[in-house]
């Protein structure tokens, strides 16, 4: 889909630092956390439409170079996912649905170890998984993968499988399996949101 005008553009200031984000429709919070090479716009233009019943908040995060927030380097391996969860403080969201890719992904699954609020994850093609204690996640968490993913290893859908998580692989696409095939990303996330009873 192309950027809804229902779309608004907002930006909050969090521990010092201008950061971006984007708010679509109306219902239960869902988080989205973009990857590298990506912005929040990414989220909205992809499948902004497809969650009806959720209040979707893309973010901008400090990596990467098409990211409008504020940049940083990070000292700590869990410096992301505690900006993410200031932000997420800051803006009074409860409990959300996190959904992250690749960068992103490992960004929300730090943020689950380290039990900040939330009701579920969902990571497509995150990275370093094995270098994160998976273990101290107390929510329902998917992975998904691009049967073509040259970015994201074997080694980090393993480490997810070992751990007990739900992990899908969408054929025919790549690491960003969400842009690549986003009909089937949307039935994936919503089949996972149905069986653990979120909707």
């Amino acid at each position: 889909m192309s950027e809804s005008p229902a779309t608004q553009e907002n930006w909050i200031g969090v521990n010092g630092r201008s950061v971006r984000y984007l708010v679509y429709g109306d219902g239960k919070p869902m988080v989205m956390v973009h990857g590298y090479n990506f912005n929040a716009n990414d989220w909205i233009n992809c499948c902004g439409n497809d969650f009806p019943g959720f209040k979707i908040y893309a973010l901008d995060m400090p990596y990467g170079p098409r990211s409008r927030s504020d940049h940083f380097m990070p000292k700590d391996d869990n410096d992301y996912a505690n900006h993410l969860h200031a932000i997420i403080k800051a803006l009074g969201i409860e409990n959300p649905i996190l959904i992250g890719a690749s960068l992103g992904g490992e960004t929300v699954l730090r943020y689950l170890a380290l039990n900040y609020p939330a009701t579920a994850g969902i990571v497509i093609g995150p990275v370093r998984v094995p270098s994160i204690d998976l273990s101290r996640i107390r929510v329902p968490v998917m992975g998904i993968w691009g049967s073509n993913d040259k970015v994201s290893g074997r080694e980090n859908m393993e480490a997810m499988r070992r751990a007990g998580f739900r992990v899908e692989v969408i054929n025919g696409a790549g690491h960003p399996a969400y842009l690549d095939k986003p009909r089937e990303f949307v039935r994936l996330v919503l089949d996972f949101l149905r069986s653990i009873n979120v909707i």
